[in-house]
């Protein structure tokens, strides 16, 4: 028998209670609640560049500001993203002008981070600049210059602490740092593919991160929630889906683990053609009770 915990919409999410049983336990939106506990994000004492949402530049006091042209917020987007590593300025400017010769594709990204480096140079005093290497363009301006180095700092401080609570915490802290998706805005002809999918996948991870914690810190509806967000991110992801049926089970909701179960097995096996993994029979063993 189903209990009431195991129907709780807030939790089962909008597709509960569907024909068919068990569906995608999150918005059809693509929009995601905000983790139980965020604090604000992390505020800098200096400019930042965020990229984890639209490109704009953060302000120490929480202001925003964007460069005005699609080619220099790209441009200011890509080089955040590769930071400290330059960016090539042929592959860069072959990307965003393929139908221009060479020549004139790499006047018009001259022209383009001239007035990027004019543009940062009168929003942060100086304090954020882009310079000119043999294999492209970087930015300058110190380690923590972009949320991303801001998110990469706060989520290894996080780990680095044994309690559960004060890491959840810390972990929910660096999440808060993303304002939306990677470089939003930003066309994906400009961007670094096999960065842009790295950085996906640490974004997963560092979700899988959030709901251990909060599984170790007896909160498992926390854990619920950052685990169906990493499940929406991979549907094949069985690390993200074993997760979010520990997390049920430990809120008391056994008949929703074993419907994510049920649901895992029909699409491994209709779209791969393989059987559940082993992490995944282990979460089920949990909410059988075994």
């Amino acid at each position: 028998m189903r209990r009431a915990e195991d129907t709780d919409p807030a939790l089962l999410g909008p597709d509960a209670g569907r024909p068919g049983g068990y569906e995608e336990p999150w918005p059809a939106t693509g929009e995601h609640p905000p983790v139980p506990g965020d604090p604000p994000p992390v505020a800098g004492t200096a400019h930042c560049v965020g990229i984890l949402g639209p490109v704009v530049l953060l302000g120490p006091n929480g202001s925003t500001a964007a460069p005005s042209g699609s080619v220099v917020r790209a441009l200011l987007g890509s080089l955040a993203l590769a930071h400290p590593l330059p960016v090539s300025a042929d592959s860069f400017a072959t990307r965003l002008w393929p139908d221009r010769t060479a020549p004139q594709a790499k006047q018009s990204l001259h022209t383009g981070a001239h007035r990027l480096r004019s543009w940062l140079l009168a929003a942060t005093d100086g304090g954020i600049g882009v310079v000119t290497q043999p294999s492209g363009y970087a930015l300058t301006g110190g380690d923590l210059l972009t949320d991303l180095a801001r998110f990469r700092r706060t989520a290894e401080q996080a780990r680095q602490l044994s309690d559960p609570l004060p890491r959840l915490r810390m972990l929910q802290h660096a999440l808060a740092l993303w304002r939306g998706r990677l470089l939003e805005g930003v066309p994906a002809e400009c961007v670094d593919h096999q960065a842009h999918q790295s950085l996906t996948l640490e974004h997963t991870d560092h979700l899988q991160d959030l709901a251990r914690a909060a599984l170790e810190a007896r909160r498992p509806r926390e854990a619920i929630v950052a685990a169906r967000r990493a499940c929406e991110e991979d549907h094949f992801n069985e690390s993200s889906h074993a997760l979010l049926m520990n997390a049920l089970t430990a809120a008391g909701m056994r008949v929703a683990a074993l419907d994510v179960y049920e649901h895992m097995r029909n699409r491994l096996s209709r779209s791969l053609g393989i059987a559940p993994g082993e992490i995944l029979v282990q979460a089920r063993g949990r909410a059988i009770g075994r």
